[in-house]
This record gives structure tokens, sequence and C-alpha cells, in this order.
């Protein structure tokens, strides 16, 4: 069936419910995203290389950081992994709950809008062990834009603020 929707994908346009076909590419290209969106947390999660998840990314990429302070805007896959690479260097453990994911489709091209909970514990408390609460904690809005490359849905853009002023318990490592 997957062979079907790729082969007339060109007769409809994604984000198109209003025939069979063109909601389950519609669909299909969600999950798609929603994999690539989940892939990119998973890698930052475990603590593996900071590559694997700027490879959720498109090389063209632009993605603006509104967290704190000033707005972060990082052009490009490389760029981004920089940041990504100085940013987590403070981390011993870090982890994201992700909700209320939400697409919306323009002109065949899908966002993902949610909320993201990131929890921190730092290396310079980890002689306090693991058990211990999060050193900082935050909730943000993110909306990702993907594009499909080479039969892959990646990440385009991305754009993540607070969800409502300064929300955050503790004191960021940079």
């Amino acid at each position: 069936m997957e062979e079907d929707i790729v082969a007339r994908e060109d007769a409809f346009q994604l984000g198109d419910l209003s025939t069979p076909e063109s909601f389950m590419a519609t669909i299909q290209a969600e999950r798609e995203c929603l994999e690539t969106y989940l892939e990119y947390f998973e890698v930052i999660d475990r603590g593996r290389p900071n590559s694997g998840a700027a490879a959720c990314f498109t090389e063209d990429t632009e993605v603006t950081y509104a967290m704190k302070g000033k707005p972060m805007v990082f052009n490009g896959r490389a760029e981004y992994l920089k940041f990504l690479d100085d940013s987590t260097a403070a981390y011993e453990m870090v982890t994201h709950i992700l909700g209320q994911q939400f697409f919306a489709w323009k002109n065949g091209t899908p966002s993902l809008r949610t909320n993201v909970i990131s929890w921190q514990w730092f290396l310079k408390n980890k002689d306090q062990g693991d058990m211990r609460p999060a050193d900082f904690v935050t909730m943000g809005h993110a909306n990702d834009e993907f594009t499909k490359v080479d039969g892959k849905w990646l990440i385009s853009k991305r754009h993540v603020q607070p969800a409502a002023g300064i929300t955050a318990i503790g004191t960021p490592a940079f």
C-alpha cells in the first residue's frame, strides 16, 4: 500500500483530507514526521552523539531558539550541531516530555506544534547522585516545519519559545 501512496502522491496535495488516498498519504507523512521528531529527542535524552540529533534536520535548516534572553538563530545543520555540542556538554542527564502534538499543513508542507518540558541535570552537581531533583526545568512551545529529503521527512525550520513568559525552575547551565 505504501508504494501505491508514493506512486500517486503527485496527484494530490499532502494535507488535503478530501479523498481516501490523500487522507492516507497525509497520515503516513505525519507519522514519518513524528518519527523524525521523536528520534531527535531519543538521541539527546540517551546521551548519544549529537550528530545523530542533527541528522534529523535538513542541511539548510533554520533553528530559532528563543528560550533565554535574545533569540539565537542557527543557519544550517553544522551550526546547529555546534550549538548542541556546546550546550549539552554541561549536562549529566537530560530528558524531554512532549505533549499536545498538533500537525498543520500549508501548501503541502507539514508543521508540528508541541509543548516540550526539558528536565536537566548538570555535571557540576553530579556528586549529589543520580536520584536528585533536576537542576533546571523549563517548558516551551516548539514549532517544526518538515521537508522530505531523499525519502525521509527532516526538520527544515524549528522555532522554540517559552510556553508562557519565562517558564522555568532553577538556573540554566549556559
